[in-house]
């Protein structure tokens, strides 16, 4: 395994420019997590990487090394590709131990080193099948193990789960993470899912039309978004904004119904915006139906508000609710009641609430 560095790296088709200056240092043995909408040039940072795509302007280190020129085959990286790119006329063994045969490994080693990741995976079982007579799950282990064998210095996994349902995403999700921790390997891994990103990663790079949008570990990417696409694109429900005036230090008031005052969160310094409007960012899971151990939180206050929706989801119920003109998402214990078209009490924490300047949309 081997750290990665990505420099300023710019990528254009003709006069339509996909990478816009990327940089990114990936440390030994981390996994990094490529997550942004379609089109947002992540697969194209990841051929980039694999030496599939050539870069316009930039650098790409693998172990210290130059590699920006160099052919796939002298990067020593492995891909898992989201249509598994298995050889149909093969075998699983034979899948597996062709990257290996190509490397003029001595059989012995090549069979020795097959068994080791048919183990690790758990598809000893399927080595002499082929690829049509295994499940979406098994070909994708097949695929994963393929590149495993070879020990490489860094994996590119470019969304390997995506053709799987969404309980086989689940168990493929957690095997990857286990064999994260059991490798210490360096994967680069590219998603749409922020469920994926959130779960695997160590750090997420969101992108967005080629660019760099923020760079941060899953929670404070979840916690302190850096932008409002950042905040609106990671978290599912999305994270609720408003339009709010600053009244002081330490109260503002909710710009279209100013008879709702809320607490700005402690350590919070907006005083340099005191009558100015700013966007108020708040997570559904910190509005909810009111509880008593929070009751006397200087950072919580009740408002009444309108239940438009509800949806179980079992482990709790998201609500979506009318404030003024604007919808919130909410989500409540599900064994507490609300009713349609009625005005309940819904308990806002505004502790972990963060504030975006409405002209530049970043962070406060």
């Amino acid at each position: 395994m081997a750290a990665l560095s990505i420099e300023n790296v710019k990528k254009s088709y003709g006069s339509t420019q996909v990478l816009k200056g990327i940089n990114i240092d990936i440390e030994k043995g981390e996994f990094l997590v490529l997550i942004g909408p379609s089109g947002c040039g992540k697969s194209t940072m990841m051929n980039s990487i694999a030496g599939l795509e050539s870069i316009s302007e930039g650098r790409i280190l693998i172990g210290g090394k130059d590699v920006t020129h160099a052919n796939p085959k002298d990067r020593d990286i492995a891909m898992v590709f989201q249509s598994y790119a298995l050889y149909p006329n093969m075998t699983v063994r034979g899948n597996i131990s062709f990257g290996l045969e190509v490397r003029k490994m001595p059989k012995p080693e090549r069979e020795k080193q097959v068994q080791k990741v048919a183990q690790l995976l758990q598809i000893e079982h399927l080595l002499d099948r082929k690829p049509a007579q295994l499940s979406g799950g098994q070909r994708q282990r097949v695929a994963m193990g393929r590149a495993l064998a070879r020990e490489p210095k860094i994996y590119l996994f470019d969304e390997p789960l995506s053709n799987l349902d969404a309980k086989l995403r689940v168990e493929m999700r957690a095997e990857i993470k286990k064999l994260h921790q059991r490798l210490g390997t360096t994967i680069v891994y590219v998603t749409h899912d922020q469920v994926e990103a959130m779960t695997l990663a160590d750090r997420i790079a969101v992108m967005r039309d080629g660019l760099l949008q923020q760079l941060a570990s899953p929670q404070e990417v979840y916690d302190r978004p850096a932008n409002l696409f950042v905040a609106g694109f990671m978290g599912s429900p999305p994270m609720n904004f408003i339009d709010v005036t600053i009244q002081n230090s330490d109260s503002l008031i909710i710009s279209d119904t100013e008879q709702h005052q809320l607490p700005i969160p402690e350590g919070y310094d907006l005083s340099s915006y005191i009558g100015k409007k700013v966007i108020l960012g708040i997570r559904p899971e910190m509005i909810t139906e009111p509880l008593q151990h929070k009751a006397d939180l200087r950072e919580v206050c009740v408002l009444k508000l309108k239940t438009l929706l509800t949806e179980a989801m079992g482990a709790d119920t998201m609500v979506l609710t009318q404030l003024g003109e604007k919808e919130l998402n909410c989500r409540i214990n599900p064994g507490h009641q609300v009713q349609m078209n009625q005005y309940s009490d819904f308990m806002f924490d505004m502790s972990k609430a963060v504030f975006f300047d409405p002209q530049t949309e970043n962070l406060i």
